[in-house]
């Protein structure tokens, strides 16, 4: 049947305007498994927050009172960054309203404050290092060298994989000096 979408291209995800020979495939898109690492790791840090934060927003403001932290939000987009996606340390647990109004504006998931990412960035950073270097009794599911590696990717700066082990100072200047 002409004009129509070919049960095979709705699988694949390919606009009928492709031609078959001409598309390909996005990774996250191909690989089933990318996306299984992707959502264990949203689940992980849910699982986390509600256990070890009370379900607390990572973001402390105004938003954030007397409201649990419902969404799990990339802080460098998964679409633009599918190489660290599926990090924890680039997953930041945020109330509805932090998520779909200011980190996304008006709700429009294609879009992301810088401001907002900014701020999220600083409050990880903290959560990291609480997680890491304070015994508080939580496992410690952060790595710093993930950290570095995920600032270096997002941000663009190599030079974040260069800083020493869990020096959380420097990692802060150098995040302000990107912004």
């Amino acid at each position: 049947m002409y004009n129509q979408v070919n049960w095979r291209d709705e699988l694949s995800g390919k606009d009928k305007n492709v031609a078959r020979r001409d598309y390909v495939p996005a990774l996250s898109e191909e690989n089933g498994y990318y996306k299984y690492r992707v959502n264990r790791a949203i689940k992980k840090l849910r699982q986390f927050n509600d256990k070890y934060n009370n379900s607390r927003s990572e973001v402390t403001d105004t938003m954030a009172i007397g409201t649990s932290a419902t969404h799990i939000h990339h802080i460098f987009p998964r679409s633009d960054f599918e190489e660290i996606a599926d990090y924890l340390e680039n997953l930041i647990a945020l109330t509805s309203g932090q998520h779909l109004q200011k980190a996304h504006p008006e709700g429009n998931t294609q879009v992301v404050d810088r401001d907002f990412q900014y701020l999220c960035l600083i409050c990880k950073t903290e959560s990291i290092k609480k997680n890491i270097l304070e015994n508080s009794g939580a496992p410690v599911i952060y790595s710093f060298d993930c950290f570095t590696h995920v600032l270096a990717v997002g941000l663009k700066k190599p030079i974040f994989e260069e800083l020493p082990e869990n020096d959380f100072e420097a990692v802060l200047n150098h995040i302000e000096v990107s912004y």
